[in-house]
């Protein structure tokens, strides 16, 4: 087995990792083929992509270049590096762990990796997870948003309490919505490595019985129930898409979290499901994401 995983990287201001992830979700790049991070000390993004072997990076490299080129005008700066690059998998496995500490996502939330330990205060739920190569720590502006309003909509007058997790990713929201007493919980991902990873924290956390998992496409999957609160932690250009099928996974009267959207690209996924019967609820920006409630007539 080859021990190297070969990638193009790209290097930018770390401001611009999210918006750049955003314009990569456009390309034709297989599942997980894109990764990224932020290194707030030195003000650094990177965004690599991996592939199988070198003339796989070359044809990528060569493929992505003037289209990145394209996008400069959208970023804060012009992008300083794209190159080439050679990682062995044991160092990529580890690399990326000095990025990522306990926090807390919410007020009741607190993220921490498998490796960490972390002291509790009284009213912390604290969840543990290992995200490998999959999205979802918590710490980006879209999860984030997730997270908030699963922890605070546990304690409305009207409560949801079955969830449907639509691009569950790590499992994360899963875990919070189960440790805040949402019931039941349906999980998928179009990613088999998303339901290998969220299966691993699911078990690591006592839950996965708790949860039923799922590997499916948005577009097509079917739910085995409506749900009072569906989270879709996706891409804007994929909730176009998959609008519909999306609102038939809520029951008459839910809600529906639309989450993984750039600010600038919110109130046209809004409208979509305005259009599709569901009523604006309510809004926040998390740096440069917008997450948002809407509720089904």
């Amino acid at each position: 087995m080859d021990e190297s995983i070969y990638a193009v990287l790209i290097e930018t201001a770390a401001e611009d990792v999210g918006v750049l992830d955003e314009l990569m979700a456009t390309l034709d790049l297989p599942p997980q083929a894109v990764s990224s991070y932020e290194d707030l000390e030195s003000a650094t993004g990177i965004t690599y992509i991996l592939c199988d072997t070198q003339e796989e990076a070359s044809a990528a490299r060569t493929h992505v270049t003037p289209i990145l080129r394209q996008w400069e005008h959208l970023l804060s700066e012009p992008i300083r590096k794209i190159d080439e690059t050679t990682i062995k998998r044991e160092d990529w496995s580890e690399s990326w762990k000095k990025y990522f500490h306990p926090f807390r996502a919410s007020n009741r939330l607190v993220i921490k990796p498998s490796w960490e330990e972390y002291t509790a205060q009284p009213d912390d739920i604290v969840l543990e997870i290992d995200p490998g190569m999959c999205f979802g720590t918590g710490s980006h502006g879209t999860t984030m948003g997730c997270l908030q309003y699963i922890d605070e909509l546990a304690d409305a007058p009207d409560r949801p309490y079955s969830l449907i997790d639509a691009g569950c990713g790590t499992g994360i929201l899963s875990m919070a919505a189960h440790r805040l007493g949402y019931g039941p919980i349906f999980a998928f991902d179009y990613d088999p490595a998303a339901i290998h990873v969220s299966d691993e924290n699911l078990t690591r956390m006592g839950i996965r019985e708790q949860v039923q998992l799922s590997e499916g496409d948005v577009h097509t999957i079917r739910p085995p129930f409506q749900a009072d609160l569906v989270v879709a932690n996706i891409l804007a250009p994929i909730l176009l898409t998959a609008a519909e099928n999306l609102a038939a996974m809520v029951r008459p009267g839910g809600r529906l979290v639309l989450s993984g959207i750039l600010t600038s690209q919110y109130d046209e996924v809004l409208e979509r499901f305005l259009r599709l019967g569901f009523q604006d609820i309510e809004r926040r920006a998390i740096k440069e994401w917008t997450s948002g409630v809407v509720r089904k007539n």
